[in-house]
């Protein structure tokens, strides 16, 4: 890999990191605005006064915005990937960008009595953090023979990002005002600004038949200005302009060339294989936005109210080390990939059989998470759903990136993942209903039984990993 190759992908991890999931540490940052008294206006407590005793009215309140920020979220996922397969990624990026500075620029002027504008920037900052991660996929042709140990790198980074939360809790509980966190936040976001222009493509990464990688990055940018003076250079009739030199085409690669022969949208939509992907992932979904919104809630009816902010903080020391298990299963993919079989079988009969392992393991960490929810296992459930929030994502980039051409990944990754958004919509339901502790277990008992029905995905994967050499797309 070059410098630049090589730049490009730590950069990815560190914005990722910083950018991309932070709304899934929602519990730490709740518990933060409940002591500043957020939303207390129906509310008998007094905030501020180091008890966490947030009341019905309250709960649904921060609930609410946690539920319409990753609806929004995977809802936008459609035409981020629309526009970025067909605009390039200088363009949704940019789109990315502005929401990501705009949500934390709404934090920082936010106060108790402006509470609602904790709702518009909860949706800018989720949306514009999985565009991030899906932005970056593409970086995976970078990493040759790893790439699925980049993808499932790439996905712990995102679910990593909860520290950013939790580290505004940290920071908080140690005197530092709320509003000077979320002003520093809104100058890091200039960061994604820069990475945009100077480290991503401006369309797409084009890798050559002899493995290559094309332009991109600060040399598009620095071509874009040779091939500006070139033009003028020709308009104006200067004799010092020598057209014959290939270095300075005034065109760029036809992409085109290269995707003729790729397999049509239509044609990966047909595949039962995405669709039992996107069944998986929407169960999936269901189950972990259901385990985050209602955390504080579960934690406070079976612990004492002075210990919920221990369980605080050990929710976001718990998924800090996403990063660190993330890439576990795409290493155990690639494994597989790599020595499954003897070398009469084809490569996609490979591929498959490296993701049926990975999906096995995802969806039998998923049934755990159930049980351990069920037998109010804190301490095992966070563990748990640490390994079962880093496999999910990385296993649905992996699958589609593997599975299908490269060039439609933005919109396939959006149509799963906006079905997926709809699909946990149900979130806020479940946890209107558990307000009656009576029907928390039925909840959960219902969620098991719907996560032992999503491993129809696995199941034929397996059979078409084991029954034939072609790949069904």
């Amino acid at each position: 890999m070059t410098m630049l190759d090589t730049l490009s992908i730590f950069t990815v991890l560190l914005e990722v990191l910083l950018q991309g999931g932070v709304i899934y540490g929602w519990p730490s940052i709740q518990f933060v605005l409940i002591q500043e008294g957020y939303f207390a206006s129906n509310c008998s407590f007094l905030p501020g006064n180091g008890t966490m005793t947030p009341c019905s009215s309250d709960e649904s309140t921060f609930n609410l915005v946690f539920t319409l920020a990753i609806a929004a979220q995977t809802i936008s996922s459609v035409p981020f990937g629309y526009i970025l397969d067909k605009f390039g990624t200088w363009t949704s990026r940019s789109i990315a960008c502005f929401l990501n500075t705009c949500g934390w620029t709404l934090l920082a002027v936010m106060t108790p009595q402006t509470a609602g504008l904790l709702f518009p920037a909860m949706i800018f900052i989720a949306t514009s953090g999985l565009h991030f991660q899906v932005s970056n996929v593409q970086l995976s042709d970078l990493t040759t023979d790893h790439k699925s140990g980049y993808l499932f790198l790439l996905a712990g980074a995102y679910d990593s990002a909860v520290v950013v939360f939790f580290l505004i809790k940290v920071a908080y509980d140690s005197g530092t005002h709320l509003t000077s966190v979320f002003q520093f936040m809104a100058c890091i976001s200039v960061f994604p600004w820069l990475r945009t222009f100077l480290l991503m493509p401006k369309n797409k990464i084009i890798v050559d038949k002899d493995g290559s990688v094309g332009r991109y990055g600060i040399l598009d940018v620095l071509h874009v200005a040779k091939r500006t003076q070139i033009t003028s250079s020709v308009e104006t009739g200067s004799p010092n302009t020598d057209r014959s030199n290939p270095g300075i085409e005034l065109l760029s690669i036809d992409e085109t060339q290269n995707e003729e022969n790729e397999l049509s949208l239509k044609s990966c939509l047909k595949s039962p294989l995405f669709w039992t992907n996107l069944i998986f992932l929407s169960i999936g979904s269901l189950r972990l936005v259901f385990f985050f919104g209602s955390y504080i809630s579960w934690v406070s009816r079976i612990h004492p109210s002075d210990r919920i902010d221990f369980f605080a903080n050990l929710f976001g020391y718990i998924l800090i080390a996403a990063g660190l298990t993330a890439p576990i299963n795409g290493v155990i993919c690639d494994v597989v990939e790599k020595y499954s079989g003897d070398s009469n079988i084809s490569q996609n009969t490979r591929k498959l059989r490296g993701l049926f392992v990975t999906m096995f393991i995802t969806g039998s960490i998923e049934i755990i998470l159930n049980v351990t929810v069920l037998t109010n296992s804190v301490y095992g459930s966070l563990v748990t759903m640490l390994f079962f929030r880093s496999f999910l994502f990385g296993s649905l980039s992996n699958f589609l990136a593997k599975n299908f051409p490269l060039i439609h990944f933005g919109q396939l990754y959006g149509i799963t993942v906006f079905a997926a958004g709809l699909f946990s919509l149900l979130q806020y339901a479940l946890f209107l209903s558990i307000e009656d502790s009576n029907l928390f277990s039925v909840v959960n008992y219902l969620l098991l039984a719907v996560c032992i029905l999503s491993f129809v995905h696995p199941v034929l994967i397996f059979v078409k990993a084991y029954t034939s050499s072609k790949l069904l797309i």
